[in-house]
């Protein structure tokens, strides 16, 4: 098979090799071409300017539409590559390496430095979620390679100090930046009017080659690596967002997920798309203790009816959010709601729950603007979500009321009660800590500019909501009977005289549910869960979406404890949490302010 007009010897390909291989001294090309169509593989310099040699690939030599080739001696060479198909550039879509339309192999020489994944339980994760270029790209100079890679790893002390325990990216693989679907506004003979792809959610990725337009440097498979590295150092996990549209290749697909563990040491991904292939994933046994996030799971149909070993399954749950932000604003109907997603989780998999994402508004714009404003995307404001469930306090955008400031950042901890508060598990949206605004835009899917990136300006200004997210989260982990791995029974199935959950009201035990309820309490026993060897507190957590103040009754607790109030919502903002040591002074009911979320713990006095 060699040919002599080649530099390098040609051997037999390696057909159940899809991409390139490198074993020993040669690389091993495969590549899949269209039925008797004439392909060629073209070797480049490492700059890509200067074509080195073409290799033919033959259709007499092919398996089914499968070509391969190997070439003798090519191993450490400094090359690029990519195919010829009727005269047309292909690129490899398992290329390691994508760098300005040219093929790279990646040497797999790295070193992980006794890297350990943390493994962190599901039930004790908390989610993080960030697009690389948005997140650092207005840094200012607390970061100095903005926009990257190596940006995120200059913030991840600021994640860790939060509470974070991972993050979730938006895609980071390479993809096409420009949207070929017709929105509303875009003719086809107007290419150069197609919007650009700033999330990353398209319909041609190389999911095998790190974005190279995240790296501050030319090798953007090191610079991941380093990323993660960092990640794990720091006991933070690691989850890619994966988006595989309709007719993606499940095969492809599944060998994607296990290249990213393998070669990435990812801890987990979430997937989204038409092409998902959900059942394959989660049956794969190599990816057992890979975290998995799906946006819907029918874990009882897959699982058999039984539970697995080892729950790594979490399902985006979207209806938290609306169904949260319409109970925060004080609509009717939504209290039943509201109480089961609270509450929520299941033996198979966890729901992930927020109160803003990607795809909508931010929270900060969730309590901003009752209308979206996306006239920036060109679209005529016709795209993104219709329905926001949004509410803003008063006056559309931004103002110098202070009376409607004053709700907003009222409402915007308030939500995140609801996340922080909840079982499953909870996500934040990069930069509602601090109250980053896109000026009500909805549909940042093109707005690769201050839109879309963080105004790390605002954290400043908005230091003690930032501090109250960190508090929050730090009383989430410090009682373990708010994120169980088992559903919660509302029944008293260990005998100690009190169930594990209880919902209350104006009276203890009772709870209605009416289309006019807009206030609930719920009681957790400690005696459920356990912390450093103790059980925990009872908790109760007094919820008013009343735009008055609102009375709960208080259950009795046992012999000797008393109620303290922990946190409230109502407090002046930096103050929040409380560190008064005196009980209640009435232990038998809690009286509300309007729109607000509040704390007490159950304890022994002194």
């Amino acid at each position: 098979m060699e040919d002599s007009r080649n530099r390098f010897k040609t051997l037999p390909g390696k057909f159940e090799v899809y991409g390139t291989k490198i074993e020993g001294g040669n690389v091993y090309f495969t590549v899949s071409v269209p039925d008797e169509a004439e392909a060629q593989l073209v070797l480049t310099d490492a700059a890509g300017k200067t074509v080195l040699e073409k290799v033919s690939l033959p259709a007499s030599e092919r398996r089914g539409s499968l070509s391969a080739v190997g070439l003798e001696g090519l191993a450490g060479q400094n090359f690029g590559y990519y195919y010829l198909v009727e005269g047309k550039k292909v690129l490899d879509p398992y290329a390691r390496r994508l760098t300005d339309g040219i093929c790279f192999t990646d040497g797999n020489d790295y070193d992980w430095k006794e890297d350990t994944l943390p493994l962190t339980p599901l039930h004790k994760t908390i989610l993080y979620k960030l697009h690389v270029r948005g997140f650092t790209k207005k840094a200012g100079p607390s970061v100095k390679a903005k926009g990257t890679f190596r940006g995120v790893a200059e913030k991840l002390d600021y994640i860790r100090d939060l509470g974070f325990t991972a993050v979730e990216f938006m895609p980071m693989y390479e993809w096409d930046d420009t949207l070929k679907m017709t929105p509303h506004t875009y003719a086809e003979e107007k290419p150069a009017d197609l919007p650009k792809n700033y999330w990353g959610y398209s319909e041609k990725n190389f999911y095998f080659a790190p974005k190279q337009s995240y790296s501050s440097t030319s090798d953007s498979c090191r610079e991941l690596k380093d990323l993660i590295r960092e990640m794990h150092a720091r006991k933070m996990e690691c989850i890619p967002e994966f988006f595989f549209p309709q007719g993606t290749n499940p095969m492809l697909a599944l060998e994607a997920v296990h290249f990213w563990v393998d070669s990435y040491h990812a801890d987990g991904f979430h997937f989204v798309g038409a092409g998902v292939p959900t059942e394959l994933l989660i049956r794969d046994p190599y990816l057992t203790r890979t975290k998995m996030l799906f946006e819907n799971i029918d874990a009882d149909w897959i699982y058999g009816g039984r539970n697995p070993v080892r729950r790594n399954l979490m399902e985006y749950n979207e209806s938290f959010m609306m169904n949260g932000r319409a109970f925060l604003k004080g609509d009717e109907g939504q209290l039943g709601s509201f109480a089961d997603h609270v509450r929520r989780n299941r033996t198979t998999h966890e729901f992930v729950n927020y109160m803003a994402n990607v795809n909508g508004f931010t929270l900060a714009d969730a309590v901003s603007y009752d209308w979206k404003h996306n006239e920036k995307n060109g679209e005529d404001n016709e795209d993104g979500p219709a329905v926001n469930a949004s509410w803003n306090c008063g006056a559309e955008g931004r103002t110098k009321k202070a009376a409607v400031l004053a709700l907003r950042k009222k409402q915007e901890e308030n939500a995140l009660s609801y996340v922080f508060l909840s079982q499953g598990v909870p996500l934040l949206y990069a930069g509602d800590e601090f109250g980053n605004s896109q000026g009500g835009n909805n549909n940042a899917y093109s707005s690769n500019n201050s839109v879309g990136w963080l105004d790390w300006n605002e954290i400043g200004k908005e230091k003690d909501l930032t501090l109250f997210v960190k508090k929050l989260i730090a009383f989430r982990k410090s009682h373990p009977i708010l994120h169980m791995k088992s559903p919660l029974r509302e029944s008293d199935y260990l005998s100690v005289g009190y169930p594990d959950v209880s919902f209350h009201d104006t009276k203890a035990w009772y709870c209605p549910y009416d289309n006019s309820s807009r206030s609930m309490g719920i009681m957790y026993c400690g005696l459920y869960a356990k912390k450093e060897g103790a059980s925990d507190d009872f908790l109760y957590v007094a919820y008013n979406a009343y735009w008055d103040k609102h009375s709960f009754a208080l259950p009795s607790l046992p012999k000797g404890m008393k109620w303290f109030k922990e946190m409230t919502t109502e407090a002046k903002s930096g103050r929040e949490f409380s560190d008064e040591a005196s009980p209640l002074a009435d232990q038998r009911s809690y009286a509300a302010a309007a729109r607000s979320v509040t704390i007490l713990v159950g304890r022994t006095e002194g």
